[in-house]
Formats: C-alpha cells, sequence, structure tokens
C-alpha cells in the first residue's frame, strides 16, 4: 500500500477548512507549494515540527492562513530559501500583478545578493492568507543573520537598534516580506535568549509611541498563560513592522518551550476575549473548520501571539499544529497562533 504524504493529507485539511470558512479555495495558488515543501511520508520526524502551521488572528476573523516549511531528510537552508521566495513571486506575480513584483525585486535584492548563510539552521518558511475573493496576502520570513540585517531598509534597521537598546537579550532573528493585494511591508523578529519580565517591554514600547498599550499587552498575555509576567529565556519573539498607523508590535510565545504551559490555556483565552464576542464566534468557527471528521478537536496550540498598534490595544492570534499531521493514531486535541493581519487600502508599499 502507497504510504500517505503529509502534502496529501495538508491539502485535504486546507481544501475542507476552505469550504467550512467560505473562502477562496487555497490548492488553486499554493499547491503546487504544498507538493515540493510536504514530500515526506505523514508522521514523519525530518518534516519538522512547523511543517504547516494554520493560523488565526482577531483581526482577519474570516480568513485562512497558514506557515509552510519545507521538510524532508535532505532539504537544506538553502532549499527553504530558494522554495519560500519562490513561492512568494509565484503568488505576487499571479495575483497581485507587476508593481508588486518590482516592489519584492527591491526588498529581496539582499537575500539574492548574499545567498544563504553558512550559519543559517533553518533558512526560511512561506505564508499565506485567503478569504472569499481569494489572496489577502504572501509572505517569506528569512532567518536574519549579520549579512542580512545590514541590508534592512533604514526605517526598519533603526526600529532595530531601537529594540536593541531597549531590550537586553534581543536577537535579531527573522526578517519577513509581506506582500498584498494592495500593499506590502517589511518586519523584524527578535529571539529573546534571556528571561523576560513583561515589565521590561514598556521602555521599548515608550520609544516606539506604543506606551499607553503596554497594559493591554501585558495584562492579555499574562492571563492567558495563568498569571505569568516573566517569559523564561528562549520563549519569547518580539516583531515590530512600521505602518501607516505606527509601529505594530506583536509579542510571540512558544508555548512548546514553556516548562508548563497552562492546561486551560483555550478557556483563559475566550475569557480574554469575552468583550469582543464577535471575535469569539470567529475563533470557534475556525477551529470547528479545521477539525477533520472523526477527531476530537483541530490540534494543539504552538504559539499564542498578543499585537498592538498606537490605534488598537491587545488582540490575539494563534498558530495550530494540526491533529491530521500528527503521526497515526494520536487523535488528540486542542487550538494555536496567528499570523499578522494584512494591509488594506491603496497600494502603499513600506
Amino acid at each position: 500500500m502507497r504510504e500517505r504524504t503529509t502534502a496529501a493529507m495538508a491539502k485535504q485539511l486546507l481544501y475542507h477548512a476552505a469550504q467550512r470558512l467560505g473562502t477562496a479555495n487555497p490548492l488553486e495558488d499554493v499547491s503546487d507549494v504544498l507538493d515540493e515543501s510536504l514530500a515526506f511520508p505523514l508522521g514523519e520526524p525530518s518534516g519538522g515540527p512547523r511543517a504547516l502551521e494554520p493560523s488565526f488572528a482577531e483581526t482577519a476573523p474570516e480568513s485562512l492562513s497558514f506557515l509552510v516549511t519545507r521538510g524532508g531528510r535532505s532539504t537544506t537552508p538553502a532549499d527553504r530559501i530558494e522554495s519560500s521566495t519562490h513561492a512568494l513571486y509565484q503568488v505576487a506575480g499571479h495575483r497581485f500583478g507587476p508593481e508588486a513584483v518590482r516592489w519584492l525585486d527591491s526588498r529581496l535584492e539582499a537575500v539574492k545578493s548574499h545567498g544563504h548563510q553558512r550559519s543559517a539552521s533553518w533558512g526560511a518558511s512561506f505564508s499565506s492568507g485567503f478569504d472569499r475573493n481569494g489572496v489577502t496576502e504572501a509572505a517569506v520570513h528569512y532567518e536574519l543573520g549579520p549579512m542580512l540585517m545590514d541590508a534592512l531598509p533604514a526605517p526598519l534597521f533603526r526600529l532595530a537598534q531601537t529594540a536593541m537598546e531597549s531590550v537586553p537579550g534581543l536577537r535579531p532573528a527573522v526578517s519577513s516580506v509581506r506582500c498584498g493585494r494592495s500593499s506590502g511591508s517589511q518586519q523584524v523578529s527578535f529571539a529573546v535568549d534571556r528571561a523576560l519580565p513583561l515589565a521590561d517591554l514598556k521602555p521599548l514600547m515608550d520609544r516606539l509611541g506604543l506606551g499607553a498599550r503596554h497594559t493591554s499587552l501585558m495584562s492579555a498575555c499574562a492571563f492567558i498563560l495563568g498569571a505569568r509576567f516573566t517569559l523564561p529565556p528562549d520563549t519569547a519573539m518580539i516583531t515590530l513592522r512600521p505602518s501607516r498607523a505606527g509601529v505594530e508590535m506583536r509579542l510571540d510565545v512558544d508555548l512548546d518551550a514553556l516548562p508548563d504551559p497552562p492546561a486551560q490555556l483555550m478557556a483563559l483565552m475566550r475569557l480574554q476575549m469575552t468583550e469582543r464576542p464577535r471575535g469569539l464566534q470567529a475563533l470557534d468557527r475556525w477551529l470547528m473548520a479545521l477539525t477533520p471528521d472523526g477527531y476530537p478537536g483541530p490540534g494543539t496550540v504552538s504559539v499564542l501571539s498578543v499585537w498592538v498598534r498606537p490605534d488598537l490595544p491587545a488582540r490575539l492570534a494563534l498558530y495550530l499544529r494540526p491533529a491530521a499531521l500528527a503521526p497515526e493514531p494520536v487523535r488528540k486535541a486542542a487550538p494555536a497562533p496567528a499570523p499578522a493581519p494584512a494591509s488594506s487600502s491603496a497600494w502603499a508599499w513600506a
């Protein structure tokens, strides 16, 4: 009997989720990406824990978004950079037009000229989002090293410097290039190598014009994590993105790395969203859409994200490790984190 690939199961999962959510079929745009990235037997360890992670964001409740990281025994960081970059160009060229491709050329020149770094451990990942009208956004997330750090656009480089000056223990880790229907942007993410008291984010947020949102971010994160106000080393990432509304800041918590994640994470998250019933309804619908027939739930939450903007208090996002892609017969459940929302309005390349 022929062994089933992760790609086949992932495509089935995403197709049915799109039907249930009422979005466009993502396989029309990323079927080849899934086939290339997930061409290994279902449950194979070499596929990596983040082979496919669907995500939910409160600010894009009607969309189907997911992160794809190419896996397989012989896959190298250079392979991931090449395949993720190709996927981004393919979607942008097909759906967003030549202006988007020209903008991508200007932003990705550093990656093309420097190639993959010898010290890279994973290389790159690709993500995309869909609503009822088709692709909302596609993005590539590059492992960030010294050479690519120097090639960041000046405003983003200054943001990175401000972050490292304000919060001890930050290490530039990822640079993401995002391309949407009407705009594009670039963001930088930092790994936090030491313990992070949430109170210590206040100086950075003050400098970014987000000081008024510090209490909102801190209380939302601490509440969902069971009154945890300090994150252990190597469990958090901070992402900064310039936008027309000001700097957007996202705090990601790697739940797999926490020594004692709260057993009632989803219940606590639902309580946090009680005053936003539309978002809570959208979350429930998303979880149901990603629960395959015969499974008790959609999977496990791998990352919790809390993000703020000057014009918006804390909102939540999740990434999910799907139960359908777990090695058989692990049919157990729970839910997961989300990507930052796509920009809107007329073309504006940040």
